[in-house]
C-alpha cells in the first residue's frame, strides 16, 4: 500500500511576504516540502499573476491548499475565481501559526476541516500579550 502524498501548499501573497513567511516557517519546522510562493510585485500586470497560478495548478494535486494573506486583495481574489475548480482549501489571513498549522496536518485533514483547523490556528496565534500578563499578575 502505497502512502498518500500530502497536499501542496501554495502561498499567495503581495511581495515577498510569502517567501518570508515560508522561511520562518521552516526555522521552526524543517524545510518545507511541496510549498510554493506566488508574489504579487509592485507593477506587476494581474493577469500574469493569474497566469502563474494556472501554471502551478495544472500539476498539483486536487486536494492542494492556497493560503493567501489578505482577503479581498488580487491574491485572494484570484485564488477564490479557482477554488471551486477542484477540491483546493482556501484561505485568507496567512500568518506564521496558521502557516505551520498547515504543514502538520495536510494529509491528515480535509476540506472543511482542515480550513476550520487552519482558521483557528491563525487566530490562537494573535495574543494581545500585555493583557495577558496583566491578568497574571492580578490573580
Amino acid at each position: 500500500m502505497s502512502e498518500k502524498k500530502k497536499p501542496w501548499i501554495i502561498l499567495m501573497t503581495h511581495g515577498n511576504f510569502g517567501q518570508e513567511v515560508k522561511r520562518s516557517a521552516e526555522m521552526i519546522a524543517g524545510e518545507l516540502e511541496n510549498v510554493y510562493c506566488l508574489s504579487l510585485m509592485e507593477g506587476m500586470d494581474p493577469r500574469n499573476f493569474v497566469e502563474d497560478l494556472k501554471t502551478l495548478l495544472e500539476k498539483a494535486p486536487d486536494d492542494t491548499l492556497i493560503l493567501s494573506d489578505l482577503f479581498g486583495g488580487t491574491p485572494s481574489n484570484t485564488s477564490a475565481a479557482i477554488a471551486l475548480q477542484k477540491r483546493y482549501t482556501v484561505l485568507s489571513g496567512l500568518n506564521l501559526p496558521m502557516l505551520i498549522e498547515a504543514e502538520m496536518q495536510r494529509g491528515i485533514l480535509e476540506g472543511e476541516e482542515l480550513a476550520q483547523d487552519l482558521m483557528q490556528a491563525a487566530k490562537d496565534g494573535v495574543k494581545n500579550i500585555r493583557s495577558m500578563i496583566k491578568q497574571r499578575k492580578e490573580s
